[in-house]
């Protein structure tokens, strides 16, 4: 896949799930990591050579209006002048359907997803697929045909933004297409978004091996009058765009490139059915039978209560689900070992179907990679990150690993000498259904809770999201402000519209929050970019339709956004939107959400990605917001987490959700210094997941004998704090081996990377808008259009940095032996 014509696997399965990777690291190290959902499906479309149609028959179809006076300036302008919108507390705590919903609920027309007009109905969802690849053929003849205008070159100077606006016009679509798929809860909608998904998916592919297009930006970088003339920017694209060409085996035969094609698009396929596989039950029984019922002493009376059932003999014996939640409850509260054994070997229960889904992913992006000439996957994935190579990446957790070996040991002793003394057993050793219990058990007993109000009454949804408003205030002069819904324009009720405004520039973006589970809704907190910032002024669309050319007659082309004119920027640009999903329970009767502090952390991580998103603002959809590598994407939302965790922050947001008491100070270290135990052990699991992710995408796959359940089992053995247990098979429920394939390791990249910063440049005034600005100059606004090393040598200042060798990566390497992650 290309990551210059979409980055569909970075720019959604990897960038959008960390949050669910850090709330749920207490899971990841007996093998349950919250997954994320990539499945997709197909339809060809081309155009057709066929009667002359005239321009004014063609019809179009827009990203967010066909009106020329663009959505996006009249809602520029609402905003700005509006004078009755509800406040952000107001707005999140209040019932789900907000007033501004109520007032246009009625309407007779609805509006389309996103204000898109061609996301009014499942069926028009599929008909942007044949808008979109329309307009790309277009831009791929015009591209093709370049070096052939007799213009002086005027013609050639446009290659690159002719790439950038075919990734555009791609991805508007399959973007949506992503948002639909994992929250809408019709399913008409989401299986239209499958459809459109996995057809654009296999058509970029064949683009990626399109010699003709690899040939004329092969000539642009390389002819000395427009390559000199390029921006930075504008090298960036076209260097993302000839990597991918590169990746994907442009310099094959055509019999190679096609099975280059092939072996993508049964990555899609074996990726869906792999992710479907993380949501279902195992071969493990659906029930565990605890007999008698009091064995599972440490959970609730009432729960004990409603599971316990008479069989035929007249017995009372419980019956536990080994799904879900309440699998997790039992390793983590029941102290009745056996019990808690029995859970785990049912729920974590080899399937060997699945395990031949998984090694039949790896196996085929491993031929990926030997197709290439490349001796792995994790080569292929990782030549254009920031640490370039799994040589690198391994050096990394090598040193990260020593460093906390101590520490590692010394909350391993806890844990055995706690064993020892419940089970009053001087020769107990830990096992995989003992840490959860022992973790909580040692934690409750060091770490003193003062009596009161849980630190959840301190965050309310709509408390958080207000502090998320003045934080970002503070560092940048941005807020947001709540934005009235059109009908039609989302797809749940529940969902609240954001208009993200900055002091001196205006209206800058949207987002769109869905924060509550609900059925059929993908719960692992996620940030999607919809539309990525970019110049459209000087797209040119009148000149796709070359003369003489030949078109079916009504057939529909993508049309760029409008855009709205930007304070301080020459020409007219697309706003950027984005989506912020998590999986938060509303309670009922219109009370406000609380959130506890995994739940706080995942909203400020998510909207990390999110701010990313609105202030990497750039002239091309390419290097805007996210859209740069994946290991460093991830720094400002993981910066975000000690933004929450210092004092002065939450003392500008953090009050009781009734009384309005700021949180109380002593609440506050109580709670953190519960949260630090056993802090290594927490990184060695994440640690332990790197490097599996980095074995199963490494040259091993390539011998007859490859079972991913033996190399786990072997990895395990080597460095695990508890010995691996016969016929478990965790690593099938192990999402994030899809979507991140070989770049799991990039969370504790970016955890070390910004614990500097965090050190560096906010320690001292964390609230600080010159230490704001100082980010914001340095990272945000680059997105991808600057080399990542010289945005982290910028920011601090650190010119050895720049170079992003192995020098570099050392550097990198001892900040995570010294600094606390």
């Amino acid at each position: 896949m290309s990551a210059g014509l979409g980055r569909i696997l970075q720019g959604r399965a990897a960038y959008r799930t960390t949050a669910a990777l850090r709330s749920s690291s207490t899971r990841a190290s007996t093998g349950r990591v919250l997954p994320t959902t990539t499945t997709t499906t197909t339809v060809r479309v081309g155009i057709s050579q066929g009667a002359q149609l005239p321009q004014t028959q063609v019809r179009h179809i827009s990203g967010t209006t066909t009106d020329a006076k663009s959505a996006a300036a009249a809602a520029s302008s609402a905003v700005l002048n509006s004078t009755s919108t509800p406040s952000l507390r107001e707005l999140f705590d209040s019932p789900p359907v907000s007033s501004s919903r109520s007032r246009l609920a009625s309407s007779v027309s609805p509006e389309g997803l996103f204000l898109y007009p061609n996301l009014k109905t499942p069926e028009k969802f599929l008909d942007s697929v044949n808008a979109a690849i329309a307009r790309g053929h277009l831009l791929v003849e015009r591209i093709a045909h370049a070096p052939e205008q007799e213009d002086g070159g005027q013609e050639m100077r446009k290659v690159i933004k002719l790439f950038d606006r075919l990734s555009d016009v791609l991805c508007k679509v399959i973007d949506a297409a992503e948002v639909v798929r994992c929250l809408h809860p019709d399913p008409a909608w989401r299986q239209a978004a499958e459809t459109v998904y996995e057809e654009l998916f296999s058509w970029m592919n064949t683009l990626n091996t399109d010699p003709r297009l690899y040939e004329v930006l092969h000539t642009v970088l390389n002819t000395p009058a427009i390559e000199s003339g390029l921006s930075e920017a504008e090298r960036q694209v076209a260097l993302v765009f000839l990597r991918d060409f590169e990746k994907s085996g442009i310099h094959l035969s055509d019999a190679k490139r096609a099975q280059f094609v092939a072996l993508s698009d049964k990555v899609v396929s074996l990726g869906r059915d792999f992710m479907q596989n993380c949501s279902k039950p195992g071969p493990g029984p659906a029930h565990i039978l605890v007999s008698p019922p009091s064995r599972l002493q440490g959970l609730s009376p009432g729960y004990i209560q409603r599971v316990t059932k008479t069989n035929k003999l007249g017995e009372k014996v419980a019956v536990v689900p080994t799904s879900g939640w309440e699998s997790q409850m039992v390793l983590k509260h029941v102290e009745d070992e056996d019990v808690r054994r029995a859970m785990y070997v049912a729920s974590m229960a080899e399937d060997k179907s699945k395990v031949a889904v998984l090694d039949d992913l790896l196996r085929t992006r491993y031929d990926l990679a030997q197709l290439v000439g490349l001796p792995s996957y994790g080569h292929m994935f990782l030549g254009d990150k920031m640490v370039k190579n799994p040589e690198n990446v391994s050096a990394f957790l090598h040193t990260l690993g020593k460093s906390q070996e101590a520490a590692v040991k010394s909350e391993l002793m806890l844990l055995q000498k706690a064993k020892r003394v419940a089970t009053r057993d001087k020769d107990a050793q830990l096992e995989a259904w003992d840490r959860d219990f022992y973790v909580r058990l040692v934690s409750s007993r060091t770490n003193t809770i003062p009596h009161g109000d849980s630190i959840s009454a301190y965050f309310s949804v709509g408390t958080t999201m207000d502090g998320l408003s003045k934080l970002f205030s503070h560092l940048y002069g941005i807020k947001f402000v709540p934005g009235t819904v059109q009908s039609g324009e989302t797809w749940h009720d529940e969902v609240q519209k954001l208009d993200v405004v900055d002091e001196r520039e205006g209206l800058i973006g949207t987002i769109y929050c869905d924060f509550y589970g609900r059925q059929g809704k993908q719960l692992n907190a996620a940030h999607y970019t919809v539309r990525c910032s970019r110049r459209v002024d000087d797209d040119d669309e009148e000149h796709d339709i070359a003369e003489g050319m030949t078109l079916r007659e009504g057939i529909e082309l993508a049309k760029a956004d409008p855009g709205v004119k930007m304070a301080g920027k020459e020409g007219r640009y697309q706003l950027p939107l984005a989506v912020l999903s998590c999986g938060f329970s509303r309670p009922p009767g219109g009370k406000p959400a609380l959130l506890n502090w995994v739940e706080v952390e995942t909203l400020f991580h998510e909207m990390g990605h999110a701010m990313h998103s609105m202030i990497g603002r750039a002239d091309y959809h390419n290097v805007s917001g996210t859209r740069c590598p994946i290991d460093f994407v991830e720094i400002p939302s993981i910066l975000m987490e000690h933004f929450l965790a210092d004092p002065a922050v939450l003392g500008l947001f953090a009050t009781h959700h009734q009384t309005g008491a700021p949180l109380p100070a002593g609440l506050l270290m109580a709670h953190q210094a519960n949260r630090s135990t056993f802090q290594a052990i927490e990184l060695h699991s994440q640690r332990s997941m790197a490097m599996l992710d980095q074995l199963l995408y490494s040259p091993v796959v390539g011998s007859p004998s490859f079972n991913s359940t033996a190399t786990l089992e072997n990895l395990q053995h080597a460095t695990g704090i508890v010995p691996p247990v016969s016929g478990t098979a965790w690593q099938t429920g192990f999402g994030h081996l899809y979507g991140y394939g070989a770049g799991y390791y990039s969370y504790l990249f970016g955890r070390t990377v910004t614990s500097q910063i965090w050190e560096t440049v906010f320690r001292s005034a964390p609230t600080s808008r010159s230490a704001g600005e100082r980010l914001r100059e340095h990272v945000l606004k680059w997105g991808g259009g600057k080399d990542p090393w010289e945005c982290l040598g910028g920011l601090l200042e650190d010119d050895r940095l720049m170079k992003g060798d192995q020098e570099s990566m050392k550097i990198v390497g001892d900040w995570g032996a010294k600094t606390p992650l």
